[in-house]
């Protein structure tokens, strides 16, 4: 009977959370030289969509994308991490599905904007302000839960959290002045959105790190892994089904804390 083969390869906190933020990193400056060359009439009017792609504020982007992307994994991480916890007898597996449902809400966000669409349907009162209130509700009904975490765990979510509602929340708010006076066609404002979207991106960034780590060091001495199916040995197909990111027993981390024969 064909088996299939599986190839493990480790995710590291440290290292993955480093890999992500020189990228966001890279598009934060990037969007910034993008804007200069603009904005000083170094670039020519008409070579504009030749670097649109590199405009953070355009949804048709590929900071957008990375966005998105980051969102949406930090979503299902964050839902494997509930569900290793309910495994391991933890009574807080509801919340970490919640808390994972946010982020893919969010990843929604990224793309289809629906906080603008608060705007659009709300004149008198900028987004921000509702997005503050979410934040206020979101933080007292998460409070148990927190309080749940190992310390480590519960300032780095802090810290993520920090981060990111700065970027998103905060920032915004500070340029409210540019949309005001109509000056979001201006370098000063587009340097802005470059500060902000950093933030966003490094706050979900180090809120992954948070993760990988509490699941490598919380959960039972696991280390996160990503298997690849490679499908029937003959053939090397697989369905898409074989693919997963899941958490197993960190071998070489057992074998460190085996008592001596």
């Amino acid at each position: 009977m064909n088996k299939r083969k599986m190839q493990f390869i480790p995710v590291d906190a440290s290292s993955t959370a480093r890999r992500l933020l020189w990228i966001a990193g890279a598009l934060a400056l990037t969007h910034a030289i993008v804007m200069v060359l603009w904005f000083t009439d170094v670039l020519p009017v008409d070579r504009w969509l030749y670097i649109a792609v590199f405009d953070l504020d355009e949804e048709e982007s590929i900071g957008t994308w990375f966005s998105t992307l980051l969102l949406f994994g930090a979503g299902l991480l964050t839902i494997l991490t509930g569900r290793l916890a309910a495994s391991d007898g933890g009574r807080w597996a509801h919340s970490w599905s919640l808390l994972g449902s946010g982020f893919i809400l969010l990843s929604m966000d990224e793309v289809a904007g629906f906080h603008e669409t608060v705007n659009t349907l709300v004149k008198s009162v900028h987004w921000t302000a509702f997005g503050a209130m979410a934040v206020f509700l979101s933080a007292i009904v998460f409070i148990p839960f927190l309080r749940s975490l190992p310390a480590r765990t519960r300032r780095l979510f802090l810290l993520a959290g920090a981060v990111y509602v700065g970027g998103a929340v905060g920032v915004e708010a500070a340029t409210l002045y540019h949309e005001q006076n109509d000056l979001l066609n201006t370098l000063g404002y587009n340097l802005w959105t470059a500060v902000e979207e950093f933030m966003e991106m490094a706050g979900v960034i180090l809120f992954i790190r948070a993760l990988l780590s509490h699941i490598e060091v919380e959960l039972g001495g696991a280390a996160v892994w990503l298997e690849l199916g490679t499908g029937h040995p003959e053939t090397g197909t697989g369905s898409p089904e074989d693919h997963a990111l899941r958490a197993v027993p960190d071998e070489a981390a057992e074998q460190r804390q085996a008592p001596a024969a």
